[in-house]
């Protein structure tokens, strides 16, 4: 019987919240006073940006102070910052022209304060001063772009081309904050194409296009068939049976095909044959496959060397540094936990661009500095690599 009353009481209980939930959520005090005017404020602007200061006024219950203007594209802008502070930053200007901004005081009933109008002007957005220092260049398959972003501003870079119709169709969107920025946009055929790019930001204000008329240069993926094993003295000695061959034998989930070093120690390098002289372009490394990614024996830090004449007894003489590499787990989890965007990057591999200024190599040698098990790590492994350039 005493259960049966638990229950009938629980159940009333509910009822009466439910039947309460426009007053719970409603505010705690309802009026329709207004909140005196802020005071004195001042401004401070920087790039795309407003900072305002101000004096609170001294209601009792005054909630947040709230800025009010319209963009140069009709749309109104609010931005609202806590009673417990005394400034507030309007970003996401598009230009340098002078805006009328609204200051209200709020309060708890939602009350508005008469304004306090105010003129601002802010700095030159981000975005104008990275468009003027992008450089568009020929590149392999495609074009070089070049930028400096000394703000490190969030930017989005939209490359696009004219397509046969005359129109320009977008090829990619590139989404960065690096304050020196070299990306290529690949995927084209060997034949003068207009090119063009303009740069977003995350209010959708957005520079004119850079245009240029640019061959790409001719590339393609190197014939695997041709790659040679061309140990020299001081490369590690294979482990576990998985030769250097393994680096290119086009398999690279299965367990047992790929290259594994004895326990050497680090630094170690393996030296291979590609079979042709080329001018290369890019090259993509796989790491080892499952529970092993971004862990063990799979390379962190390395670097990747070219000659054409390697040193017999080992050494660096006429090997030339091509590029230095560090991988990067996408999700920057502990060694052992890996998110399904970490596994998703180790199947698609790391691509590494070669610089435009490289030589034609025909040897390559990789040079492992670091594993991702640690600094003490003696062994490494790699699941296979491929190499794009011009080798006609």
């Amino acid at each position: 019987m005493k259960k049966i009353k638990s229950i009938t009481l629980v159940l009333w209980c509910l009822v009466f919240l439910l039947g309460c939930k426009e007053d719970i959520l409603a505010p705690l005090e309802q009026d329709e006073v207004a909140p005196g005017m802020i005071s004195s404020p001042s401004t401070v602007s920087t790039a795309g940006a407003v900072k305002i200061t101000y004096n609170l006024p001294s209601d009792e219950d005054l909630m947040y102070v709230m800025a009010e203007y319209t963009t140069k594209y009709g749309k109104v802008v609010r931005t609202k910052a806590s009673s417990y502070i005394n400034s507030l930053t309007i970003d996401g200007f598009a230009d340098t022209a002078v805006y009328d901004v609204n200051l209200y005081a709020v309060d708890n009933s939602e009350n508005r304060s008469k304004p306090m109008t105010i003129q601002v002007r802010a700095q030159e957005p981000a975005i104008f001063g990275i468009r003027r220092s992008i450089e568009l260049v020929d590149d392999f398959g495609g074009i070089n772009i070049r930028f400096k972003n000394p703000t490190e501003a969030n930017i989005a870079l939209v490359v696009s081309y004219k397509d046969s119709l005359g129109n320009f169709s977008t090829k990619e969107t590139i989404y960065t904050k690096v304050k020196e920025g070299n990306f290529s946009s690949r995927g084209f055929s060997s034949q003068e194409t207009i090119f063009g790019v303009y740069i977003r930001d995350r209010w959708d204000n957005r520079t004119d296009t850079a245009i240029a008329s640019l061959t790409p240069i001719f590339e393609r993926q190197l014939d695997k068939s041709k790659f040679k094993v061309s140990t020299l003295p001081t490369d590690a000695a294979v482990g576990w049976g998985l030769p250097v061959a393994n680096l290119w034998d086009r398999v690279i989930a299965a367990e047992g095909s790929m290259w594994h070093t004895a326990d050497v120690g680090m630094p170690l390098q393996v030296s291979f044959d590609l079979g042709v002289t080329a001018k290369l372009s890019r090259f993509t490394l796989w790491q080892r496959q499952g529970v092993w990614i971004y862990n063990h024996g799979n390379p962190k830090r390395y670097e990747v060397w070219g000659s054409n004449n390697p040193a017999t007894d080992g050494s660096y003489t006429n090997w030339t540094k091509l590029v230095s590499c560090e991988s990067k787990k996408p999700s920057k989890q502990p060694t052992g936990l890996n998110s399904n965007e970490d596994v998703a990057a180790a199947a698609r591999g790391e691509e590494w661009t070669i610089p435009l200024d490289a030589a034609p190599v025909r040897y390559i040698r990789i040079r492992v500095l670091e594993v991702w098990i640690g600094p003490g790590g003696k062994a490494a492994h790699v699941s296979e690599m491929t190499f794009f350039g011009n080798d006609k």
